[in-house]
C-alpha cells in the first residue's frame, strides 16, 4: 500500500468509503432478489412475485437515503479522501443502477411478464457478478491497491453483457416472437445493459482516480 504524504499530514474523512460500500450492498441485494425472481419466475405465485418486487423497491429507497447522506456530508466536509466530484459521480451512478433495476422490475408487474428469454436470465447473472466486483473495488480504492485487476474483471463482465445483449436482440428479431413480445423484451434488454454500463463506468472512474492519486 502506497502512502501519500497528505494522508499523514491532514485528517481525511474516510467515512465516504463506508457510505459507498453500504450503497453497493443495497445494489447487490437488489440484484440478487431480481436474479432469484427471474430464475424462478414461471413457478412463483403472484404474492411471492409482489414480495420480491417490493424488496427491490426497498433496496432502491435505501440507496436513495445513502446517496442523500453522502451529498449532505460532501457539503459539510472540508477534506475528502478523493475529489468530492468523483465521490458524487460514484454515488449517483450506483443510485442510477438501482433506479434502473427498480424501473425494469416495475415493468414486470405492469406488463405481467411471467416468462423471459434465456439470455435475460444470463444478463441478470452478469449484473449480480459485476455488482460484487464493485464492492471489492470500493475496498481496493480505500487501500489504494489492486484497482486495475478489479477494473479489468468488471470490463470483462461488461463485454460479456454486450455479447448477451446482441445475442438477445438477434433472438428477439428472429421471427420467433410476437411483435408485442419484441417490444417488451427489447426494453428489458436495454434497461439491463444500461445497468451494466452504469456500473462499468464507476470502474473506469476509479481507474482515473488512481491516476490522479499517482
Amino acid at each position: 500500500m502506497r502512502l501519500n504524504i497528505l494522508d499523514l499530514l491532514l485528517p481525511r474523512e474516510t467515512k465516504f468509503y463506508t457510505y459507498l460500500a453500504d450503497q453497493v450492498d443495497a445494489l447487490i441485494d437488489g440484484c440478487k432478489v431480481f436474479m432469484e425472481l427471474l430464475s424462478n419466475l414461471e413457478s412463483l405465485s403472484e404474492p411471492v412475485i409482489k414480495e420480491k418486487l417490493t424488496a427491490i423497491k426497498e433496496c432502491e429507497l435505501k440507496a436513495d437515503m445513502i446517496e442523500r447522506r453522502i451529498i449532505d456530508e460532501l457539503h459539510k466536509t472540508f477534506i475528502t479522501p478523493i475529489d468530492r466530484e468523483d465521490i458524487h459521480l460514484m454515488t449517483i451512478n450506483i443510485d442510477k443502477s438501482l433506479d434502473i433495476l427498480n424501473s425494469i422490475s416495475r415493468k414486470f408487474e405492469i406488463y405481467r411478464i411471467r416468462k423471459v428469454p434465456p439470455n435475460v436470465c444470463k444478463l441478470t447473472e452478469v449484473i449480480f457478478e459485476i455488482s460484487g466486483e464493485l464492492k471489492g473495488l470500493i475496498a481496493s480504492l480505500k487501500r489504494k491497491e489492486k484497482v486495475d485487476e478489479i477494473v479489468q474483471k468488471m470490463h470483462g463482465f461488461e463485454n460479456k453483457a454486450d455479447d448477451l445483449f446482441h445475442m438477445g436482440m438477434a433472438e428477439l428479431f428472429s421471427g420467433n416472437y410476437a411483435p408485442i413480445e419484441v417490444i417488451k423484451f427489447k426494453e428489458v434488454y436495454e434497461h439491463l445493459e444500461n445497468i451494466v454500463d452504469s456500473i462499468d463506468f464507476i470502474g473506469k472512474l476509479v481507474r482515473g482516480i488512481m491516476v490522479k492519486l499517482g
